[in-house]
């Protein structure tokens, strides 16, 4: 090497040589920084778009997560709504079948928090007390109108165990969230908070997703009418990193070489902090603009903002452009010295340049199976409306071979052009054309897409406009074929109607059948008593009471099921008008007393200033209601006991709107609390088997559909062996109304 050194350079100068040598260590030096140029130009504009359509992805895979979680939760909210009560067993079974840290991981459970009225607390405190948890209590304690206490969480263990029983209403932004999804029936998402499951150790921000659950069979269109329909929440809680990881955990966040994610509540700011993955990195200060992309996240009117920075540090542009030119540099003072060796210097530079091109050949490729590796449709549009990129799924769910037949095709034309009945679709109202036109992203699941064999399918898409150094330079869509689903809404709303059909034909069977039956029925009847007024003989005597006695409670049953079956067809006709208490009281006692007489029984009438206001009611109803109450305070009495009959005023909700409370209570045996709750069920007769006295099961049944069909409502409380008081709630009236 000296030796061709010593040759061609040192001994051997001429002048010629010498300025050739310059020639080609000018045009070697020229056309090397012009390559570091076009290289950190390129690599610019490159990594400048692959960092935007990464944070896109990033914001696309958390909103869908955040729409998975609230499926989940809408589908907890209806399995409360198609059953009157959901047990614990049930709901645990429920979380286990749904697989939730398999398919949604990072969630840090799903619970359910019922409202508790404050007259009934205490009683919900013993319920669950008596459901194997004595040291139940709602938490924080305090006297408040009304208290949201978390009765179900699963998994029901570790940090979960600590939000047993907490009222959530009392903390402000939980409240918000809460009432927000009430008055919207929306999944709704909480600003920032400290979840109560958190300790000393590990502490993370969290957040958390209500979505509201109403009472069975209630109107929920307006918003008064969803407040008075609300019963409780199905909701999860999220501790943020965690929740992170579990959407996030493939990109790998976390990692300096990526991105420095952050996410923020609604501004940006210190205090609205909810995510950061890089704590302890500091980024450099003159961090480029085109390396920092602000994406807003809108979740139901709930706005999340995504701050995601790339520093110089993360960048690979410098280090290019540095062996670029160092190679070049090399390569010019190689020329200039071996200006003979020009031929093969030339072509060491053409190897070198192949190596870069595949260096970045090698880079697009792994971008594109980043991007291939998605389970959904995902595709770019430019301000034209024409396909800049496909990933597989695209081009796969909608029928083609390859994503060439998709770049540079105006996707509207191709695959948006006409809605699902055939009518033309034109780009000026299309959805998608106004989001990267506008800057709004859009989200729309009630429209389909065309595939190449000329078939339409449901799809749900989002378009999210992609906006850099704050100009739009496009849009990304990320689409779902929802066929499928469009198929289970369509079987649960045909199965609803064909239930909702088969109870009307049981309720017009019932009511038909009892018609027919009550005829022959008093037939019977009346040929018993004219027997029963005859002079018999003994044995006679006796068959024809007993054919009475049995006829009466046959009677009975058919006049209850007619009366259930009435009110559940709605032809049960009432008559409104304001009805004066202390008459009604009157008509009732003095239709029992012989029988109380009998049993030595005393009536004590607690009757308020309230008993002289009026009640909307139907005079009728009203009086076999409360005839029912006090017969079986009767029946089921203790010898010489006591029946009370009282009037209270109760104040509802909203204030202002009074009901008259009428309450029977006795001094009887009681009622278990396990039996308590299956008072007011058909054919459910509690304690029937340790008394003679013969009954239907049907009467609270009966009462219960009569009492809400005139828009009030009925309860029962008892102490075993003290006695039970049984009551009913109607509106009150101010004024006298005539009959409709």
């Amino acid at each position: 090497m000296v030796q061709f050194f010593n040759n061609f350079f040192l001994f051997n100068p001429t002048l010629k040589n010498v300025w050739k040598a310059l020639v080609f260590l000018m045009a070697s030096l020229a056309i090397t920084f012009g390559a570091a140029l076009f290289t950190a130009r390129e690599e610019t504009v490159k990594e400048k778009n692959e960092f935007a359509l990464m944070s896109a992805e990033i914001r696309t895979k958390i909103s869908v997560r955040l729409h998975a979680h609230a499926q989940l939760l809408q589908t907890g909210s209806a399995f409360f709504a198609a059953s009157d009560t959901v047990t614990r067993k049930e709901w645990k079974i429920f979380n286990n079948r749904a697989k939730i840290q398999l398919h949604l991981p990072g969630i840090e459970g799903l619970g359910y928090a019922i409202i508790v009225p404050k007259r009934n607390l205490e009683r919900h405190v013993e319920q669950i007390r008596g459901e194997g948890f004595p040291g139940f209590a709602v938490k924080p304690s305090g006297d408040r109108p009304v208290y949201t206490a978390i009765i179900y969480l699963e998994p029901f263990s570790g940090r979960n165990l600590r939000a047993f029983g907490y009222d959530m209403f009392t903390e402000p932004t939980r409240r918000k969230a809460m009432e927000q999804a009430r008055d919207s029936d929306v999944a709704m998402l909480s600003g920032k908070v400290t979840l109560v499951q958190e300790t000393n150790k590990n502490r993370q921000t969290g957040t958390l997703m209500y979505v509201p659950v109403y009472r069975h069979n209630m109107p929920v269109t307006t918003v008064d009418q969803r407040r008075k329909a609300i019963v409780g929440w199905v909701y999860s809680p999220y501790r943020m990193n965690d929740l992170m990881q579990g959407i996030l955990g493939q990109y790998d966040v976390g990692k300096n070489e990526r991105i420095h994610l952050q996410i923020y509540d609604d501004s940006i700011s210190a205090n609205t902090l909810l995510f950061n993955n890089q704590t302890n990195t500091i980024l450099a200060g003159d961090d480029a603009p085109t390396r920092t992309v602000s994406l807003p996240i809108v979740f139901n009117g709930k706005k999340w903002i995504l701050h995601c920075t790339q520093s110089h540090e993360q960048s690979a542009v410098g280090s290019k452009v540095l062996f670029i030119f160092t190679i070049g540099f090399a390569m010019s003072l190689l020329v200039f010295a071996l200006s003979l060796a020009l031929f093969n210097t030339y072509s060491r530079a053409q190897q070198i340049a192949r190596k870069l091109m595949l260096d970045l050949k090698d880079s697009d490729e792994r971008f594109k199976i980043l991007l291939n590796s998605a389970a959904e449709g995902i595709y770019g549009l430019d301000l034209n409306g024409n396909c800049t990129f496909s990933n597989t799924a695209s081009y796969q769910i909608l029928g083609y071979e390859s994503s060439e037949q998709l770049v540079g095709k105006n996707m509207h034309v191709l695959i948006h052009h006409s809605q699902a009945d055939g009518r033309s679709m034109d780009e000026e109202n299309c959805l998608i054309h106004r989001s990267f036109q506008h800057g709004h992203r859009v989200h729309v699941d009630d429209e389909v897409f065309w595939r190449a064999n000329g078939t339409c399918f449901p799809a749900e898409y989002w378009s999210n406009p992609i906006l850099i150094e704050g100009k739009i330079e496009g849009s990304v869509i990320t689409f779902f074929d929802i066929t499928e689903r469009k198929l289970s809404e369509n079987r649960l709303m045909e199965a609803r109607f064909e239930a909702e059909r088969a109870n009307k034909a049981k309720s017009n069977f019932l009511s038909r059948i009892s018609h027919e039956l009550r005829t022959p029925m008093n037939s019977i009847l009346g040929f018993a008593q004219l027997m029963d007024m005859s002079e018999l003989n003994p044995m006679l005597q006796k068959g024809v009471k007993h054919i009475l006695k049995s006829g009466k409670h046959l009677l009975e049953l058919i006049n209850d099921v007619l009366d259930i079956s009435s009110v559940e067809s709605g032809k049960i006709s009432f008559i409104w008008e304001s009805v004066d208490l202390k008459e009604v009281i009157s008509d009732v006692v003095e239709i029992v007393h012989p029988e109380a007489f009998m049993r030595h029984l005393t009536f004590e009438i607690e009757a308020s200033d309230t008993a002289d206001v009026p009640i909307m009611a139907d005079r009728r109803r009203l009086k076999q209601v409360l005839l029912n109450f006090v017969n079986n305070a009767v029946k089921y009495n203790r010898e010489g006991g006591v029946v009370t009959i009282k009037t209270e005023m109760i104040q509802t909700d909203p204030p202002g709107i009074s009901s008259v409370r009428i309450s029977v209570s006795d001094s009887g045996i009681g009622i278990t609390p396990e039996n308590l709750g299956q008072l007011f069920q058909p054919f459910e007769r509690i304690g029937a088997e340790m008394t003679s006295i013969e009954g239907t099961g049907l009467g609270l049944t009966v009462v219960k559909s009569l009492v809400e069909s005139m828009g009030g409502s009925v309860g029962a409380e008892s102490v075993y062996e003290v006695g039970s008081t049984f009551w009913m709630e109607l509106p009150q009236v101010e004024e006298i109304i005539t009959e409709q």
